[in-house]
């Protein structure tokens, strides 16, 4: 059998061209997406009264009661209850210029982002009065106020898309940004915010799933699915949204806009 004959400078000079061509279209190829976070099915623990003629926006729970904001333009309030009763102990209403948001806890007061201002406000933990108004976005910036939550030493603010803010205490400066992925898909719609044992828990809008964040790095490490709480609530109820932690004990409760229930549920253990 003959030997094959040699290749022909031609030759050669296209296989490498062709060789160049693959290589060149296969660094062109997305690289295989990390894997998405786990869903966690909901435990509930126990269920509560929950106002049903509250448009929660934010909810936080201190020394044995709920804290929660309503929005709506002309009907926003703020409102302090009982956690087991779902019982008003005292509302505050709005300036019918804002529309309520998010709120977390400070010193003494809490603070509560507004929608399309711009400004939020201050009320006083105790009496829930007014106290001041502060700007958290520059002018001309184009920032909406969804959620607000607050870990030892930042606030960390939501504006309905994938990046996360934090806020110095006191000035509400800016100190940084973060984006929040699952995988490598972008989670857009971040809402209602809640700190949970180092992990920031975050409703997404129109979703009945709570996104459990790495705050040190935007990655989704896991997913609370609420879907199984809709049997358990009134016809017409809205958005799944808010989400309270008590840290003294570990209980975990998450409600919605319009919801009559508030429920107690388990706090997934993660690595």
């Amino acid at each position: 059998m003959l030997p094959p004959a040699p290749a022909t400078t031609e030759a050669r000079t296209m296989r490498r061209a062709t060789l160049i061509l693959i290589l060149a279209a296969l660094a062109l190829l997305p690289l295989p997406a990390r894997a998405e976070a786990p869903v966690i099915p909901c435990a509930v623990i126990a269920e509560h009264p929950h106002d049903p003629g509250t448009s929660t926006q934010g909810l936080f729970y201190l020394n044995g009661l709920f804290y929660e904001s309503s929005g709506g333009w002309g009907r926003s309030f703020v409102t302090v209850s009982d956690p087991e009763t779902g019982r008003r102990l005292k509302t505050t209403n709005v300036d019918p210029h804002f529309f309520a948001e998010g709120i977390a806890p400070g010193e003494g007061v809490f603070s509560m982002l507004t929608w399309k201002s711009g400004i939020g406000l201050t009320f006083g933990l105790k009496d829930l009065d007014p106290r001041h108004r502060f700007a958290f976005a520059a002018t001309g910036e184009d920032l909406e106020g969804w959620g607000l939550a607050r870990d030892e030493d930042r606030y960390i603010l939501s504006s309905g898309t994938a990046r996360l803010e934090f806020r110095a205490p006191g000035t509400f400066a800016r100190t940084g940004t973060i984006t929040v992925r699952d995988g490598d898909a972008p989670v857009r719609l971040l809402n209602e915010l809640e700190m949970v044992d180092g992990w920031l828990y975050a409703n997404v809008w129109k979703s009945d799933r709570v996104a459990v964040i790495d705050i040190g790095d935007g990655a989704v490490r896991a997913w609370l699915d609420l879907a199984p709480l809709r049997a358990r609530l009134a016809k017409g109820s809205g958005v799944a949204n808010g989400i309270a932690w008590d840290r003294e004990t570990g209980r975990l409760w998450v409600t919605g806009k319009k919801w009559d229930k508030v429920f107690e549920i388990g706090v997934p253990v993660l690595r």
